[in-house]
């Protein structure tokens, strides 16, 4: 009896091909890109999962609160935490800390690799896990130049062959190579928010550097992230949470309090600027994905259970033989829902076969490496899931067609005003979600637009960012290309990109008098430049003068550092002009003061879902080992192979490779996670809409056959094929103005949230919803003048013979 019922489904499918088809591919495709929403949705949970203590583990968070209320969050913190937390609260098994990740260049051999590298404590090992591909990682902490290596970086230096047990040597610019063993090497997770190349103790630097610049007090170093592992099923009382806050108070006599974020929330529920995580995940773009998801699932079901509604009443006559030869209710219910049953699970099948296609697609469009997998509670929801669409689409024809008299069936069935005015509901529900995608699309594409147009007060194109390696000959180099009339300007200074990419602290504590003679402090993010930093950024000087660097001064130990503010520096300090102020604290040598001799306006350098922090710009012949080069829009590949030519000519033994960056494409990547977002945003909404408009597809269809005599009738009593078509499509849009209604509101509070993530954020302008309605009225009066022009143009006799 089964084989009976699936051979009779088929039978179904084979007869009514196209209509079957739409029937069964808007469902298809609802349910693939659900089940690809539901992977991703996935994949973001499950960040930092290889880690098996993760429940345990927690990161420090530095909170500061100005005097206007407004608490700044930071992840970098005082390394010194580490040890503290150890030795004074029983609760902590173990703290560790992970200092700066920064580009370096290992040899082995003749072979030399640029890389990120990480200085961590002893402990890195025992609070985090990293799967282990040979050696051990924990015989880090038994030799001071012992160092981990990611398994690509073991790869590129040694590949197949065996990496523990040999030596890399590290270059030390002026003072030579240190020789560095390597004891393990790990595979570094993707869903790690710790990524990095290689890792090495911080004792090796300790012991190795000879540190001119130094901080006026250790605390105020803010160049690490602080981890804590507490013990298990340890429970934290109150009055020592609030003295493991007040621990950092405690040490710098400052009201410098702290939070513990959990491992697992670092990912998705990081809700401050941080700088340390190159590519973070967002609860809000999960909430709008799922509610994605679920709207998209919604509209495959409605038009599978819509269509099958509409298509059950061109068969009343094969109710009413099926009846006249004897079939009972009771074999008519159960042919019906079998049939459509059927339907779902052939649509099940080929929506996890299309999910498997379009993976490789998607990976490469979110970068990720998502696999097809789910667990069996997983898989029975889906199950059930379909049971229920299934039985739900054929419930009408089991339940009501099944029970009308033979009589009544062989005259065409009787009218059903509810069942039409259920079917255009269901169609009005998919205008109102397809509108709303529409909207919503189109919001994230301006809000990615202005993004990338906006002003940022700096000059950010044709600029190109290039590690030398040169340090204290690098004014050499920049001497040597500026010979080059399409070189405009060159900057000497530190990697400014790190700043963008998560390289660097957000801040160091500086001090100051106040006109009331009382010590005031804020924190500034320290970009070190040159003289002609100002110029060759396009920054735009409001108050005092640039810098002017003084390399001997600056080692006689009672230098006064020049140093230029930005606007936000000079607000938050409330000093109408504080040129000629002095100021300490921060990086330096000597008295480490430092004075200030220019406000620059405001620049934006990070991204923009941030506002614009105070920061300063100081001089450091040590620190300027980068150089930042404005070059013509003209000529530019010329410009670059010459210095590229100038680099060869005078780059140190150990860098072996001409790289550069531009700063402009260093700025975009800010954002890539908003562009794939958005191509993935745009690929469902346009899906969304093809969905809809099968719908109305299959519904004009059967609508055009149940009325093909009445448009015959019409056509003979005079109306012209163009009103007849004029009528069906009032009948649509009608159904398309009621939809646009309730979808402003839904789109415009969806987006209201989304835009809440951005410091700097677009409008929703008036004409983003009227576009929104209008794409989807005209689509739909397209579809629906393809369909019914055939029916309505041809011969009235045909249409009055039509059975």
């Amino acid at each position: 009896m089964i084989n009976h019922y699936f051979k009779v489904a088929l039978r179904l499918i084979k007869r009514s091909f196209l209509f079957s088809s739409i029937h069964i591919l808007g469902f298809v495709w609802g349910m693939a890109a659900a089940f690809l929403i539901y992977l991703w949705v996935i994949d973001e949970f499950t960040f930092e999962d290889h880690n098996p203590d993760a429940g345990r583990i927690f990161r420090v968070i530095e909170a500061n609160c100005s005097e206007s209320g407004e608490v700044t969050e930071n992840p970098y913190t005082s390394k010194l935490l580490a040890d503290a937390f150890r030795k004074e609260f029983p609760q902590v098994e173990e703290a560790t800390y992970l200092g700066n990740v920064d580009m370096t260049s290992l040899r082995s051999g003749d072979k030399f690799l640029s890389l990120n590298w990480m200085r961590v404590d002893t402990a890195f090992f025992d609070v985090f896990h990293f799967p282990v591909v040979e050696g051990d990682p924990g015989r880090l902490k038994s030799g001071f130049n012992h160092i981990v290596l990611s398994e690509t970086l073991a790869k590129k230096f040694f590949g197949n062959e065996p990496a523990v047990g040999k030596e890399v040597m590290y270059n030390r610019g002026m003072d030579g190579e240190s020789v560095l063993r390597i004891v393990g090497v790990v595979k570094v997770p993707r869903k790690s928010h710790i990524q990095f190349d290689a890792i090495v103790g911080q004792s090796f630097f300790d012991k190795i550097d000879v540190n001119i610049v130094r901080m006026s007090s250790p605390w105020d170093v803010r160049d690490a992230m602080v981890y804590v592992k507490m013990r298990p099923g340890t429970s934290v009382s109150d009055s020592d949470r609030v003295r493991m806050s007040r621990i950092l108070s405690k040490h710098t006599h400052t009201e410098r309090l702290l939070r513990f974020q959990p491992l697992r929330d670092i990912h998705l529920k990081t809700d401050f600027a941080d700088i340390s995580v190159k590519n973070h995940g967002s609860m809000a773009s999960i909430y709008l994905f799922i509610i994605l998801a679920v709207l998209i699932i919604f509209m495959g079901a409605f038009n599978f259970t819509t269509l099958s509604t509409a298509r059950a009443a061109l068969r009343y006559k094969e109710i009413g033989v099926r009846k006249v030869t004897g079939a009972k209710r009771k074999t008519l219910i159960v042919q019906f829902l079998s049939e459509s049953l059927v339907q779902a699970f052939i649509s099940l099948i080929l929506a996890l076969a299309l999910t498997e296609l379009l993976l490789p697609v998607f990976n490469r469009i979110m970068d990720k490496d998502i696999t097809l997998q789910a667990s069996w509670s997983v898989l029975v929801y889906v199950v059930l899931g379909i049971i229920g669409v299934g039985c739900l689409s054929g419930s009408y024809p089991a339940f009501y067609l099944s029970a009308v008299n033979p009589l009544i069936a062989f005259k065409g069935g009787q009218k059903n005003g509810k069942k039409g005015g259920l079917i255009r509901g269901r169609l009005c529900v998919q205008f109102v979600i397809a509108i709303t995608l529409l909207l919503c699309t189109g919001i994230v594409f301006k809000q990615l637009n202005y993004l990338q147009n906006k002003d940022l007060g700096l000059e950010k194109e044709n600029v190109i960012s290039i590690y030398t390696g040169l340090w204290y000959n690098v004014d050499g180099f920049k001497q040597e290309i500026l010979k080059n009339p399409n070189v405009r300007s060159v900057s000497m200074g530190a990697e400014i990109t790190d700043y963008l990419e998560g390289d660097k602290s957000q801040g160091d504590v500086l001090r100051w008098t106040d006109e009331r003679g009382e010590t005031d402090s804020l924190r500034m993010m320290c970009i070190w430049a040159d003289g002609d930093f100002v110029n060759t950024f396009g920054l735009k000087l409001l108050k005092g003068e640039g810098l002017k660097a003084d390399g001997g001064a600056y080692f006689s130990g009672t230098y006064d550092f020049p140093v230029i503010i930005n606007e936000a520096a000079r607000k938050a300090m409330k000093v109408a002009d504080p040129i000629g102020m002095e100021i300490s604290g921060g990086f330096g040598v000597g008295t480490n003061k430092k004075r200030i001799v220019g406000v620059v306006q405001d620049f934006n350098f990070q991204s923009l879902r941030q506002k614009i922090k105070p920061a300063y710009l100081m001089y450091s012949p040590e620190c300027l080992g980068n150089i930042h080069i404005k070059i013509a829009p003209e000529h530019k590949q010329e410009t670059l192979n010459f210095i590229q030519k100038k680099f060869e000519e005078m780059a140190p033994f150990f860098i072996k490779e001409f790289k550069y960056k531009f700063f402009s494409d260093a700025l975009n990547r800010n954002y890539e996670q908003e562009r794939q977002q958005s191509r993935m945003l745009l690929a469902f909404t346009i899906l969304a809409v093809v969905i809809a408009m099968m719908g109305v597809f299959g519904l004009v269809t059967l609508s055009t056959r149940q009325r093909t005599k009445e448009i015959g009738i019409r056509k003979v009593n005079g109306a012209h094929s163009g009103g007849i078509v004029k009528m069906f499509c009032l009948e649509y849009l009608k159904w398309v103005g009621i939809a646009f209604v309730p979808a402003c509101p839904l789109g415009y509070l969806f987006m209201y949230h989304w835009l809440d993530e951005f410091a700097y954020r677009t409008t929703m302008s008036w004409w983003l919803f009227l576009g929104g309605g209008l794409i989807i009225a005209g689509i739909t009066l397209l579809t629906v003048i393809g369909q019914t022009w055939r029916t309505a143009s041809q011969n009235p006799v045909r249409s009055l013979r039509y059975e």
